[in-house]
C-alpha cells in the first residue's frame, strides 16, 4: 500500500470509529439463568424416566422462549441436569400439544437434523461467556444422536467420543436423556467447584420454532447463555492418557497393488490440552467438497474434510470469514508425510493451536494461533505461519483484537507477510451492529499488491476501500410466511492506483412459508475490473426442511463479467424404503465458455453402523464415480471397501480396503 492510499484508508477508518465512539455506550453484562448443580450418588437408570430417583433430586429448569420472539413457548419444556465423577447427566420432557405431528426421521448419525424435532444440550466448562469452548449435544425424538466437541474432534468414535441417549414417547410428547461422560470433554482442573455456561434448547417442526432456557437472541449471543453452578469436575484427567488410531489401506489401481499404513498418537498432556502425532496420515480415501462450476471472480474456497485438521480444527481459526482472508487455508497442504499437532487451553482465558506438516514433496508448514477471550466482551489473537521448500520461504505474522459493547462490536485484523526478501501487509476494520434480528457491519480492508502467503486463502490482492453488509432476519405469528429475511452488500474497493476493483451493490429478499416452500430473490450490479455483472437470482424450494423429499431450482440470468450468462440448478432428494437416500443435481452455465455438471448420489443407511454410498460426478464431459461400502460409526473395528477415488477427476479403476483401529 501506498503512503497516500495508507494514508486515505487510515484517515477514513479513524472517522467510522470516532463515530462509532459517539454511538456505543457500554452497557453491563446481561446474566442468563442459573441453576444449581447436583452431585448425584447414583446415576439415572438411563430409561428416560423423570420420576427416576436421581432425576428427583435435581432442580427443573423452566420456562422455555421462543429463540426469535423471546416469547414463552405454547408447548412447554423441563430440563435438569446432574453429575458424578463420571458424567454429566441431562433430562429433557417435551411436552406437545400434538403429539401425533412429532418429527423423527434421520437416523444416520453425527449428521445436520433438517426439519425434525431435536433437543440440545450446550455446556461451556470454561465458563468463558465468549462461546469460544461450547460443545453440543443433539438428539431427534427416535433417539439418532450428533455432537459438536469443542474445538473440533475426528471422526472415529473413541476418538470423537463415545456417549448415550434414551428416548421415550408418552401422551402428551417425549422425553430424551443423555450421558455425557466427562472423558470426551475438556474441562478445568481447579480442584474446587466452578460454574459453566449452559443452555437447554429444542426443536419443534410442526411450528418450526426454537425454544431455550436461556434466551441468547437470534443473532446468538453467549453472554446470555446459562449458569451451572458449583460444579465440581474430576479431579483427575478422566480421558486416557494415550490413544492410538491406526489404519491399513491395501489397494489395487490400474493393476498395481500398492498398500498404505500409518497412525496416529494422541497424548492428553492435561484435562485441557492435547498433543497428535501423526505419521502417514491417510488422505486418498477422504471424500471431500465438490466444486461447482457457477462464475466466480475468486477462487473458490472450499471446506476440508481430513481428520488430521478438523482434529482441534477450532483452534486454527482466528479471523473470521468476509475480512482480508484466511491466515491457514488446510486445503493448501498436500500430502503430509509426518504431523503434529498441540492444542488446548493454557489458563482459564487462553487458548492456543499449533501445528507441523512435512509434506511429501520435502516442503515444511508450520501455523500457530494463541488466542485471549476475557469474557464475552474482549478476544484477541496472535497467529503466525511458516513455508519452507528448498531456498523458498514464506512467514505471515498477524494479529486479530474483537472489542463488545452491547450490541455493537469493533474488530480489526492484520498481517505481514515476508516471502523470498519481500514484505507485504494486509488488514481490515470493522463497526458492526449486532442486534436480535438486525446485523449490520461497516468494514475497511487494504491487501498489498504482492500479499500471498503460501497457506493462506486471500481472493483479492491490491485490495483498498471497503463494504457495507446489513441482514435482517424474522418470523411471522401468522399468515401463510413463517419467517424472512432481507440483505443488502455494497461493496466499494479499488486498487493502489484508483482503478475499480469491485464496485456495486447486490440486494435480496427471501421467505419461507409454514407449507415449507421458500423463494428468494436476489439482484446483483457490480462493477469489477475485468467487466461487469448485471444478473437476477432466483431460487424456489419445496420440502425446504426435510432432505428426504426435497426439490429445488435456482435460476440466475443476466450477465457476468460483462457477458449475457444463464445459470441454472436444480437439485433433488428423496428416501426410499426407509433407509435409501437418492439425490441428483444438474447444473447448467451457459457463458464463455459454457460448462456442465451432473451429481447423483446414493446412501444406504443399512443399520446404525454399516452404511453404502456412492457418488457420479460429470463435469463438462469428465466423469468420476466411486462407492464405498463402510462398517464404521461406533467402537471398534472400522472397514471400507472403496471402488474408485472419490476425489479423481476421471474414474480411477481402483479398489481399496481400509481398517481403522483405536487402541
Amino acid at each position: 500500500m501506498n503512503r497516500k492510499t495508507r494514508s486515505t484508508v487510515g484517515r477514513g477508518l479513524r472517522e467510522i470509529f470516532a463515530v462509532a465512539a459517539l454511538l456505543i455506550a457500554a452497557s453491563a453484562i446481561a446474566q442468563g439463568p442459573q441453576l444449581g448443580a447436583t452431585r448425584l450418588e447414583r446415576p439415572p437408570k438411563m430409561t428416560a424416566d423423570p420420576n427416576d430417583p436421581s432425576w428427583v433430586r435435581c432442580p427443573v429448569a423452566t420456562g422455555f422462549k421462543d429463540s426469535f420472539t423471546n416469547k414463552a413457548a405454547e408447548d412447554q419444556t423441563e430440563s435438569r441436569v446432574g453429575y458424578d465423577e463420571e458424567a454429566l447427566y441431562v433430562l429433557f420432557v417435551c411436552h406437545d400439544s400434538k403429539p401425533e405431528k412429532i418429527v423423527g426421521r434421520e437416523i444416520t448419525p453425527e449428521v445436520s437434523f433438517n426439519g425434525e424435532d431435536t433437543v440440545t444440550f450446550s455446556i461451556d466448562t470454561y465458563n468463558t461467556h465468549s462461546g469460544a469452548s461450547i460443545s453440543k449435544f443433539t438428539v431427534n425424538a427416535i433417539n439418532t444422536r450428533s455432537e459438536t466437541i469443542a474445538g473440533g474432534h475426528s471422526s472415529k468414535a473413541e476418538w470423537r467420543g463415545i456417549w448415550q441417549s434414551t428416548t421415550k414417547r408418552f401422551a402428551g410428547g417425549y422425553i430424551v436423556e443423555m450421558r455425557i461422560p466427562w472423558k470426551i470433554l475438556s474441562y478445568p482442573s481447579a480442584g474446587k467447584a466452578v460454574d459453566m455456561d449452559l443452555n437447554f434448547e429444542r426443536y419443534q417442526a410442526r411450528t418450526k420454532t426454537t425454544t431455550q432456557w436461556a434466551y441468547t437472541t437470534p443473532s446468538f449471543k453467549p453472554e446470555l447463555l446459562g449458569r451451572l453452578l458449583g460444579v465440581n469436575p474430576p479431579k483427575k484427567d478422566a480421558r486416557s492418557k494415550l490413544d492410538f488410531l491406526a489404519y491399513d489401506a491395501p489397494q489395487i489401481q490400474d493393476g498395481v497393488f500398492t498398500n498404505r499404513v500409518g497412525i496416529d498418537a494422541r497424548y492428553a498432556v492435561s484435562s485441557q490440552q492435547t498433543a497428535l502425532l501423526s505419521l502417514s496420515p491417510d488422505f486418498l480415501n477422504i471424500e471431500q467438497q465438490i466444486a461447482g462450476i457457477s462464475f466466480v471472480h475468486t477462487e473458490r474456497f472450499l471446506s476440508d474434510a481430513r481428520p488430521f485438521f478438523t482434529e482441534g480444527g477450532d483452534y486454527f481459526s482466528p479471523v473470521g470469514e468476509f475480512e482480508y482472508g484466511i491466515p491457514f487455508y488446510s486445503k493448501r497442504i498436500g500430502m503430509v508425510n509426518i504431523g503434529s499437532k498441540f492444542y488446548g487451553q493454557v489458563s482459564p482465558t487462553a487458548k492456543i493451536g499449533t501445528l507441523g506438516v512435512e509434506q511429501s514433496d520435502g516442503s515444511t508448514a508450520t501455523f500457530t494461533n494463541y488466542q485471549v477471550n476475557q469474557g464475552a466482551n474482549y478476544s484477541q489473537a496472535l497467529y503466525a505461519s511458516t513455508y519452507e521448500l528448498a531456498d523458498h520461504r514464506d512467514a505471515l505474522v498477524g494479529t486479530s483484537v474483537t472489542r463488545k459493547f452491547g450490541d455493537w462490536v469493533l474488530h480489526s485484523s492484520d498481517a505481514i507477510d515476508g516471502k523470498d526478501g519481500r514484505t507485504q501487509t494486509a488488514g481490515n476494520a470493522s463497526v458492526a451492529y449486532s442486534g436480535a434480528k438486525l446485523y449490520s457491519v461497516v468494514q475497511g480492508q487494504w491487501v498489498d499488491s504482492s500479499f500471498d502467503p503460501v497457506l493462506a486463502y486471500v481472493p483479492w490482492q491490491d485490495r483498498h476501500g471497503y463494504y457495507t453488509y446489513t441482514n435482517y432476519n424474522d418470523t411471522l405469528a401468522k399468515g401463510p410466511i413463517h419467517d424472512w429475511n432481507f440483505f443488502l452488500f455494497t461493496p466499494n474497493f479499488h486498487q493502489a492506483d484508483g482503478t475499480i476493483q469491485e464496485r456495486g451493490i447486490q440486494t435480496g429478499v427471501g421467505f419461507t412459508t409454514r407449507e415449507d416452500q421458500n423463494f428468494s430473490i436476489n439482484h446483483t450490479y457490480t462493477e469489477y475490473l475485468s467487466g461487469t455483472d448485471s444478473y437476477w437470482d432466483l431460487s424456489y424450494g419445496i420440502n425446504a426442511s426435510n432432505r428426504f423429499k426435497q426439490v429445488s431450482v435456482q435460476y440466475q440470468f443476466g450477465e457476468q463479467n460483462s457477458t449475457a450468462s444463464r445459470f441454472i440448478d436444480v437439485k433433488g432428494k428423496l428416501r426410499v424404503f426407509r433407509s435409501m437416500d437418492l439425490g441428483l443435481e444438474q447444473s447448467v452455465l451457459v457463458f464463455s465458455p459454457d460448462a456442465r455438471q451432473t451429481v447423483a448420489s446414493i446412501g444406504w443407511q443399512i443399520d446404525s453402523k454399516r452404511s453404502l454410498t456412492g457418488r457420479f460426478v460429470d463435469t463438462n464431459g469428465f466423469q468420476n464415480f466411486f462407492l464405498s461400502y463402510q462398517s464404521a460409526g461406533s467402537s471398534g473395528t472400522d472397514m471400507y471397501v472403496i471402488l474408485g477415488d472419490p476425489n479423481s477427476v476421471k474414474f480411477a479403476k481402483r479398489i481399496s480396503l481400509k481398517f481403522v483401529w483405536a487402541f
